[in-house]
């Protein structure tokens, strides 16, 4: 096993699929079934480079960072992602940040989410205007 918990043939599968589009490294609000992106990425995701800057020790320092299975099964891939391609009953993240879904919450959101200030304010400004 490798020493993030997945095989290490599977690791080397999973790079070389990987387009290294960032997207899944954003955070997320799962309500019910349903995974929505927010526009928040995860403190170790390098935003001009998309790339991980912790990525050979992720999980310790991010705890929340899934391996590639459970992220297939939580549902947190884009559509267009190599490794949900072809899986038919794979239903993948709403992408469209819509503030409006989540107004009524915003300030229990801010905490879920674990925002940073200039995140926590650009997320209740966007809140307070369309709320």
């Amino acid at each position: 096993m490798a020493a993030n918990g997945e095989n290490p043939r599977e690791d080397e599968d999973h790079e070389a699929r990987c387009r290294r589009c960032g997207r899944c490294c954003y955070k997320k609000i799962i309500i019910g079934q349903t995974v929505f992106y927010t526009p928040f990425p995860c403190r170790f995701l390098d935003v001009e480079t998309k790339l991980c800057s912790v990525y050979d020790r992720r999980r310790s320092m991010n705890p929340g960072c899934l391996t590639v299975p459970e992220g297939i099964a939580r549902g947190v891939f884009p559509a267009d992602c190599p490794y949900v391609q072809g899986l038919s009953e794979y239903v993948p993240p709403v992408e469209e940040w819509n503030p409006e879904l989540f107004a009524g919450a915003a300030d229990e959101l801010v905490l879920v989410l674990n925002l940073n200030d200039e995140e926590r304010e650009k997320f209740l400004s966007e809140a307070k205007a369309v709320g």
